[in-house]
């Protein structure tokens, strides 16, 4: 792309036919205050990524503290047990997906909000507050950054069976069983109920991937508006 302003609309449109002969996207940012804002455009460092960044690390932060708080500290000090090793693998297990649907709820949100804003000023044609402005033009960050910690739930997820503190919490139920001859029934209740878990997931991860790939650039400009808004409701 190729960032184009000025007042005269007849040079601009030159310029802008010029930039298109070259083979590069013309960009109209429209009149000529906007130049010192094009000019800075090489010295920041993935503008829209800032916003999504931080609020991801302020949730992950601030779920972290409450999980070990719950599951490490209170245990330890009115019941003694060591849970120390939580904070490897089951408590980013546990902020992972969550912090995945808080940071997907927060992609449509300001959609929704702008919606409400236009039915109550009766036109669509103002501008948005500058904070909504700012929200929606990080959706897609926010999207992203959504798909990764889901990615990481997953990979956390595949690997649980490996975990020490499963294998041994697997033995001594394998144990106590035979030392009191007592063989458990398959509860097949339970077994229904984590299977569609488990199917759920996976289709929720693959519609979440799917989505992610059709909000990158190259996708999205070879899908019409109508197969972009069917990816979108899935």
């Amino acid at each position: 792309q190729v960032f184009v302003c000025g007042d005269d609309m007849e040079a601009k449109q030159m310029v802008m036919d010029i930039v298109r002969a070259l083979g590069l996207t013309p960009l109209d940012q429209g009149s000529l205050l906007a130049a010192q804002e094009i000019e800075n455009y090489p010295l920041q460092l993935f503008p829209m990524w800032k916003f999504p960044v931080l609020l991801s690390l302020g949730l992950t932060a601030f779920f972290f503290f409450y999980c070990l708080i719950r599951d490490i500290i209170y245990p330890y000090v009115y019941e003694n047990q060591d849970f120390s090793f939580f904070i490897a693998i089951s408590i980013p297990n546990r902020i992972c997906p969550i912090m995945a649907l808080i940071l997907l709820a927060l992609v449509y949100l300001p959609g929704v909000l702008a919606a409400i804003i236009q039915l109550y000023r009766g036109t669509k044609y103002r501008r948005f507050p500058n904070w909504l402005d700012k929200w929606m033009l990080c959706r897609k960050q926010l999207g992203l950054v959504a798909l990764a910690f889901a990615s990481l739930h997953v990979l956390y997820t595949l690997i649980i069976p490996i975990r020490s503190f499963v294998r041994w919490r697997i033995s001594s139920l394998t144990v106590s069983q035979a030392l009191s001859n007592k063989t458990e029934p398959l509860n097949t209740t339970n077994a229904w109920l984590s299977d569609s878990y488990l199917a759920l997931g996976i289709l929720g991860f693959f519609l979440f991937v799917l989505l992610g790939i059709t909000s990158l650039p190259s996708v999205s400009n070879n899908v019409n508006w109508r197969e972009f808004r069917f990816v979108q409701v899935r």
